[in-house]
């Protein structure tokens, strides 16, 4: 699938973006992307991130462990990388994504590896779940266990939380 980063889509329908990062620990995130403007929660997404990878580029991931978004940290040190798009499909979300995206609608889930440097050494994989608003550039694939796992695992913090 195509090669894009998440906030160049969102920027172009929304504007200008921030990333904050609502958990993370030695091997996971867990963010959610707003509309600079209007605070509106535009994306939530697990990382996971690879050994490899963090051993690799430890500038990099610095940067991204300091909550920038990791397109932009690669950017920023000027390391070759690739978003590669496992799927991206339409899906009806547990109840506590409404109220974190204030619609209950389905939402766009997208299912991500990050692929750095010349030799295409993993860095994470990543479940981003778009708010329904958000318009993904198009659509292709069907969840895995392994993602409906994934949303599992985000509803459950989602429910936990007490988020503006």
């Amino acid at each position: 699938m195509v090669d894009l980063l998440s906030s160049d889509v969102l920027e172009r329908q929304f504007g200008p973006t921030e990333l904050e990062v609502l958990h993370q620990d030695s091997g996971t995130r867990i963010t959610r992307t707003l509309a600079a403007d209007s605070r509106q929660n535009l994306e939530l997404s697990r990382v996971v991130f690879t050994q490899a990878g963090v051993e690799q580029f430890p500038g990099t991931h610095r940067a991204v462990i300091g909550g920038m978004s990791m397109g932009k940290a690669f950017r920023a040190d000027s390391i070759e990388f690739s978003r590669r798009e496992q799927a991206a499909y339409s899906y009806e979300l547990p109840a506590s994504f409404e109220r974190f995206f204030g619609r209950r609608e389905p939402a766009t889930v997208v299912s991500v590896s990050i692929l750095a440097g010349p030799g295409k050494t993993p860095y994470a994989e990543i479940l981003e779940i778009y708010g329904p608003e958000v318009r993904w550039p198009y659509q292709a694939g069907e969840p895995t266990n392994e993602q409906l796992a994934g949303i599992r695992l985000l509803d459950e913090f989602l429910a936990s939380q007490t988020m503006a």
